[in-house]
């Protein structure tokens, strides 16, 4: 019997609908996927905006070089994230809507992206949850910045069967998970930009394996 797979996205306007081309790739029933959105839950107002601007100012002068690989190419990465970090209402949000998901589904397999995989382990340590496998794909939980931000009561492995990451030399965002829990040998480097489709892609086999089993 296979397993429910609950997409969650990283950063940009990720729209209902956004996961329907991994899904149909991959061949997987849309009775078994469950695409999670969180995008609009991410405060676009002006003082949102403002305190990103202080907030980016104020890592950049404290933390120089790391800030800057962190956000790649694209200052919307970073905006998105430091949003999430700063903006505990739309954090508290964000988990909420996807607990909901999560407690429905214990055995799932969550296939989480880029800031979705900080959206991910903080809802699985926050409300003590479990999941069959948490597969995090160019996660930015790999930067000592964003693990020193965490907002969890403990910095440790989540209730999850397995956990795996994936993670590119040519994606500034990701790298190899470390004091979180996340096994070595759990941890598979590939060459790939920070692009879902491309990981979804290098890892369509494994990830089928896992729905299937």
């Amino acid at each position: 019997m296979a397993r429910k797979v609950v997409a969650i996205h990283g950063i940009g306007d990720a729209q209902p609908g956004w996961s329907d081309p991994l899904r149909l790739d991959l061949g997987i029933p849309k009775k078994d996927w469950i695409e999670f959105c969180y995008d609009d839950l991410l405060d676009q107002n002006l003082v949102n905006r403002l305190l990103v601007t202080a907030t980016k100012v104020y890592l950049t002068h404290a933390y120089g070089p790391e800030v800057a690989a962190l956000a790649g190419v694209t200052e919307e990465y970073l905006d998105d994230l430091i949003a999430y970090f700063i903006g505990q209402t739309t954090r508290l949000a964000i988990q909420v809507r996807l607990k909901g998901i999560l407690e429905s589904h214990p055995d799932a397999l969550i296939l989480a992206h880029s800031l979705g995989s900080v959206v991910a382990y903080e809802t699985l340590k926050n409300y003590n949850l479990k999941a069959h496998c948490l597969l995090t794909l160019g996660s930015p939980l790999s930067k000592a910045m964003v693990r020193r931000f965490l907002k969890v009561s403990e910095k440790s492995r989540p209730k999850v069967k397995h956990w795996l990451n994936v993670w590119s030399p040519l994606d500034p965002i990701s790298g190899e998970i470390k004091e979180l829990g996340c096994l070595p040998e759990n941890q598979f480097k590939i060459r790939a930009s920070h692009s879902l489709l491309g990981y979804v892609h290098s890892q369509a086999s494994r990830i089928m394996r896992i729905y299937h089993h």
